[in-house]
């Protein structure tokens, strides 16, 4: 209990303004409080601990630590002021007063100076003080358990403003051990900001004046640019819907993206291959090694860096869209925003347009397979050739791949095929091809309009050669051979291009995977059979002892093949073989007894020159 001395009773004098400040605190609580403060409310704890909670959801946790820090050395100026209208004799009465203050409002129950040192011009070189049990740590204790760091910062700013005060310089009071944390005891160390040195950078912007309204403002210009960011978004999101319903495809959405953001936007498929762009993209972008499931902001390189967001059909994710940054540009929340509504836009009309191109695609398909079957009339053929953009007038080529498996097992067979040709398609239409992709007895077929083609201005081989590459890099675990027929300016002759294809697919060898038809000589008629076993029948009937008998190097074979080929002239052939008559004679011989037949019979030196021109665009002997 606070008491008067007796001196005062005495006199009956009650007014503590008029008292030592040493002895002010005699008095009860009650007197003392409402001989200081004019009137004073009391908050319960639990309200204001309500009140911490909700600001920590509004503004963050940082901002409520520094209103709570500024609240404390409000309260703590004021209670300053009150003590220096007090009598005292030196700044240490004044010091010496802090901690009665802090338990005189209930914010703690007690404190124990452990150091203090002050120096020859009396000015406060170092405080330590132990607070035992203080409200902040207790409630915090009771509500959410232990924390990773010191909580009690409503007594910190009301000792700090408190001592800045009566000391009559900045003093910084930081809590150094902390209840909250499991220490035993709160501790603080008292010191003059200037004697604190960068420990304390983070905390002085609490301390200062026009930070709280700085704060504000920041919230309120951040609630601004979310305001606007929501709008923009809102309109960016209406453009994209509009696109959506008019059916004008993913370009107008990347064009969108690009006139609102002003940022380079593309669109790639699951391959990452580039399918519509707008703005200015480099000229090559390996997308292949970034296979984020979710929104991200990569560095692409030194130069440029990507936010980039996946596109799924169902639980799949079938593409990216991306913005590309330059420098250190980095992106901001409406970018976030925007680049993530694109992609549910995206997604949606892409799987529109897949739909489209399937319906289409089977169409096509339908129609190739009941030419190749021979199902339609020319008439009827002519009109859906019509109806489907496919001039019959105009010229076509064909291609046919056949696929051999590099390793043992490939599961799901079908569904490999489809795939394929779905690939087979987006590759075509990337080079607006006019064509059709279908399989037959497990061959891939591609009939293609050639005027379309032509306006690539390449070559068939690099033509061929540009769609093996994309073939294989996407499945690898196949081999893939290609017959290519000649071109045919009639559309009702898509049978026999089929059957050129066909034969020039039998000419193929380990070698060589691509055969035209029209490298074919003779043997082209042979190879037009259906049946594989009865070209090997024809070959090892009419040359099959000779193979056997011929050494590895196959000179027998390729002397007879060059003396056919030279008319049946000895001269010409030993000329040409590098080889005397004598020995050319000799080896002849040799070989017409091996065949027990006369070399000189022309029609049956056609056959065996038909049945070597086979193993020879077999690959099977290199003349």
């Amino acid at each position: 209990m606070f008491d008067f001395p007796t001196e005062y009773r005495q006199r009956g004098v009650v007014k503590i303004m008029q008292m030592h400040i040493k002895n002010a605190f005699e008095l009860p609580r009650e007197k003392v409080v409402n001989q200081f403060y004019e009137r004073i409310i009391t908050i319960p704890i639990e309200a204001r601990t309500n009140l911490k909670n909700e600001l920590i959801t509004v503004i963050g946790e940082e901002r409520t630590r520094g209103v709570f820090i500024r609240y404390g050395w409000h309260c703590g100026v004021s209670d300053a002021e009150k003590a220096m209208s007090l009598e005292w004799d030196d700044e240490l009465d004044l010091a010496l007063a802090g901690p009665k203050f802090h338990m005189l409002h209930g914010y703690l129950d007690k404190v124990e100076i452990l150091e203090m040192s002050f120096d020859e011009q009396k000015k406060c070189n170092f405080i330590e003080v132990l607070w035992i049990n203080t409200f902040e740590a207790s409630q915090y204790l009771k509500a959410k358990g232990l924390s990773k760091e010191p909580v009690c910062h409503t007594l910190c700013g009301y000792a700090s403003g408190y001592l800045s005060k009566v000391l009559q310089q900045p003093i910084l009071v930081k809590e150094v051990e902390c209840r909250a944390m499991g220490h035993e005891h709160c501790k603080c160390i008292c010191m003059p900001i200037d004697k604190w040195g960068e420990e304390i950078t983070s905390d002085l912007s609490y301390y200062q004046a026009n930070s709280m309204i700085k704060e504000l403002d920041e919230i309120t210009a951040k609630l601004k640019m979310e305001r606007d960011h929501l709008s923009k978004a809102s309109d960016i999101h209406r453009r994209l819907i509009e696109e959506l319903l008019s059916n004008h495809g993913i370009q107008k959405v990347v064009n969108i993206l690009f006139e609102t953001t002003g940022l380079t936007v593309f669109i790639e498929d699951e391959y990452n291959q580039i399918i519509v762009k707008s703005g200015n993209l480099p000229d090559q972008l390996t997308l292949n090694r970034f296979r984020d499931s979710n929104t991200s902001f990569i560095r692409y390189s030194e130069k440029i860096s990507l936010l980039r967001t996946p596109i799924y059909y169902g639980q799949e994710i079938k593409g990216y869209c991306s913005f590309i940054y330059t420098g250190d540009n980095q992106p901001n929340e409406l970018d976030y925003m925007i680049i993530e509504n694109a992609a549910i836009t995206s997604s949606l009309i892409l799987f529109n347009e897949s739909i489209k191109v399937n319906t289409e695609q089977t169409i096509k398909r339908s129609f190739l397979n009941d030419i190749l079957e021979g199902r339609l009339a020319k008439e009827e053929m002519y009109k859906i050739a019509y109806y489907l953009d496919f001039n019959p007038s105009s010229s076509y080529w064909m291609l046919t791949l056949e696929r051999f498996v590099k390793e043992l097992s490939i599961e799901n067979e079908l569904a490999f095929n489809e795939e394929m040709i779905g690939h087979l398609h987006l590759f075509l239409k990337e080079r607006s091809i006019n064509s059709i992709v279908s399989q037959k007895l497990n061959k891939i077929i591609i009939l293609i309009e050639y005027p379309s083609f032509e306006r690539l201005h390449i070559p068939q081989s690099t033509f061929i050669e540009q769609l093996l590459r994309h073939c294989s890099r996407r499945f690898p675990k196949y081999r893939i051979s290609v017959g290519v027929s000649s071109v045919i300016q009639e559309f009702s002759q898509t049978v026999t291009l089929y059957n050129e294809t066909l034969a020039a697919l039998r000419a193929t060898n380990n070698r060589k995977n691509v055969y035209y038809f029209e490298e074919l000589g003779i043997e082209s008629v042979l190879f037009q059979l259906q049946d594989d076993v009865l070209i090997e029948r024809f070959v090892n009937q009419h040359i099959g002892r000779l193979l056997e008998a011929d050494s590895s190097e196959f000179e027998l074979i390729k002397t007879l093949f060059t003396y056919i080929d030279n008319g049946s002239s000895i001269n010409n052939t030993a000329k040409e073989l590098s080889m005397s008559i004598s020995g050319l004679r000799y080896r002849l011989a040799k070989i017409s007894e091996i065949l027990n037949h006369d070399l000189n019979d022309t029609q049956y030196a056609f056959t065996l020159y038909l049945a070597i021109n086979i193993l020879k665009a077999k690959g099977k002997i290199e003349i």
